[in-house]
C-alpha cells in the first residue's frame, strides 16, 4: 500500500515524520528474513562494504573502453554489420583476451558477492 492509499493519514503528511513507521525505515535493508539458524549477529554486515559508487563508476567505464576492442574484433558483431576488423599478428585473441579482463575485472565486485551468498 502506498503512502497516499493509507486510509488513515492525510496527503500532506511526509511519510518519515510518522512515529509509527518510523521503526520500518531501518528494517528496510536488503537481508535475508530470520530464520531462526542462530544469525542473529549477522544483521549488521553490509553485503555492499567495501564499494562505492565511484568505485563502480570507475569499473563501468574501464569495462566499456575494455569492451570495444572486444566487439570490433568480435565475429558476431563483424557478421551482422558486414565488415571485417583489421588484422593484425594476435588480432584473433582480442575478443577472448578483452572479454576477459572486462569479465575479470568488471565482474570481480559481483563474483565475490555470489560467492558469499554461498558461503
Amino acid at each position: 500500500m502506498t503512502h497516499s492509499e493509507h486510509p488513515e493519514h492525510p496527503e500532506h503528511v511526509e511519510h518519515a515524520e510518522h512515529a509509527e513507521h518510523a521503526e520500518h525505515t531501518d528494517a528496510r535493508v536488503d537481508r535475508a528474513p530470520d530464520t531462526g539458524g542462530g544469525h542473529e549477529g549477522h544483521a549488521s554486515h553490509d553485503k555492499h562494504a567495501g564499494h562505492s559508487v565511484a568505485m563502480f563508476r570507475d569499473k563501468f567505464w574501464l569495462s566499456l573502453a575494455l569492451t570495444i576492442p572486444t566487439l570490433v574484433w568480435g565475429h558476431m558483431l563483424q557478421s551482422a554489420a558486414n565488415y571485417v576488423a583489421p588484422e593484425f599478428p594476435g588480432s584473433g585473441r582480442i575478443p577472448a583476451i578483452f572479454g576477459t579482463a572486462v569479465f575479470l575485472y568488471g565482474g570481480w565486485p559481483f563474483v565475490q558477492g555470489a560467492v558469499r551468498e554461498l558461503k
